[in-house]
């Protein structure tokens, strides 16, 4: 019975880990994807810049806690369209593992158009 126990427990713990790192990696993921979302929607107002939205994004992230470290947020409004980006490193509990995660949204730019 013990030595059964020896060879399932390892296996065990690792699985155990695998899935707290697969719903942190998750976690961290839909906060990504949040940011950006909430930057977008304040980027593509008229008058607004790309940096507007870069900088909600970057409020959100501050708010939401500390599951993405090293976040890099940058924002692109073009004539049309306006896309945020967040990147950042995944918080795990095993040294040298790094899951990055990398997420983007796009929308377009508000405009006046005429009623026909």
């Amino acid at each position: 019975m013990s030595l059964e126990m020896l060879m399932i427990f390892p296996a065990v713990l690792l699985i155990i880990l695998l899935v707290v790192h697969v719903g942190l990696w998750w976690h961290a993921r839909n906060v990504a994807m949040s940011a950006a979302q909430l930057g977008v929607e304040s980027a593509r107002v008229r008058g607004a810049s790309g940096e507007t939205g870069a900088a909600q994004a970057r409020d959100f992230l501050s708010r939401a806690g500390g599951s993405i470290s090293g976040t890099k947020v940058t924002g692109n409004k073009g004539a049309t369209t306006v896309r945020i980006t967040v990147t950042g490193s995944v918080a795990t509990m095993i040294p040298g593992l790094d899951l990055t995660i990398n997420q983007h949204a796009d929308a377009p730019v508000e405009r006046l158009t005429e009623a026909r």
